[in-house]
């Protein structure tokens, strides 16, 4: 596998597990921490997501674009700058690097990024999924 290969595989592995704690969250109105907990100690819960599986199918059929680094130069500075995650500090040098200004996330770590627009989506009352 090359380069691209590998990068596109880390890219829909970051997709689906986020779809997947999206998907836990909208349904127990739970933190992603404890939707990733539950998952793990009840794995079976996911054939109850037929939608997940869905929105997999439908990301892997579009053409997303992956942008390739190296990014550590820069990310090593932004993490240090603004006090940000290493994985923030590669989305913000990728996006740099393409020159995005808009990020949906509700990381509010991203607000510390001078000219970085963060949308955030609407939040819930959260409750514990079921025991």
């Amino acid at each position: 596998m090359d380069i691209q290969g590998i990068v596109d595989e880390f890219v829909y592995n970051e997709v689906m597990h986020k779809l997947m704690v999206t998907a836990m969250v909208n349904r127990f109105h739970c933190s992603p921490q404890k939707a990733i907990t539950f998952v793990k100690t009840t794995p079976e819960i996911l054939k109850d997501f037929p939608a997940l599986w869905e929105a997999g199918e439908i990301f892997r059929s579009m053409n997303v674009k992956v942008i390739l680094g190296p990014f550590f130069p820069e990310s090593f500075t932004l993490m240090q700058e603004h006090h940000l995650l290493i994985t923030d500090a590669v989305h913000v040098a990728a996006m740099n690097k393409e020159k995005v200004t808009h990020i949906a996330s509700n990381d509010k770590d991203f607000s510390r990024v001078p000219g970085l627009s963060v949308w955030k989506p609407q939040s819930e009352n959260r409750a514990d999924p079921p025991s």
